[in-house]
């Protein structure tokens, strides 16, 4: 039903949503709202697929919220990678990564792009 109707949707901006299957929603999203800019999915699981859309598809991205879910070490470093335009990013009570890991915190220092 939601990735349906997000096609309709091109001028979305901004989306909060709770526990759903990411990768339907991603992909819809990434194909027909070219100015999202804000995403919201806290207490999911956060898989390979879906941070490769975030990745690929998401090219004006600026805010990233995925508090409380699990998000394995490699899908952080790819987000903190490849996410170019991402201004915040919330990863707060992740499960799957230390957040006091060597990389992750190098990674997070150097990404210039993040702020906060």
């Amino acid at each position: 039903m939601i990735p349906k109707f997000l096609s309709k949707l091109k001028i979305l901006e901004i989306l909060e949503i709770g526990q759903c299957y990411l990768n339907e929603i991603l992909s819809q999203i990434g194909l027909h709202c070219h100015n999202f800019i804000l995403l919201s999915v806290p207490y999911n699981n956060i898989g390979k697929d879906d941070v490769s859309a975030l990745v690929d598809s998401f090219l004006a991205l600026k805010q990233l919220d995925l508090h409380g879910g699990v998000l394995e070490k490699e899908y952080l470093v790819k987000i903190l990678k490849g996410c170019k335009q991402l201004v915040h990013l919330d990863v707060r009570n992740c499960k799957g990564f230390d957040d006091d890991d060597d990389e992750i915190l190098e990674l997070a220092r150097v990404a210039s792009h993040i702020r906060s």
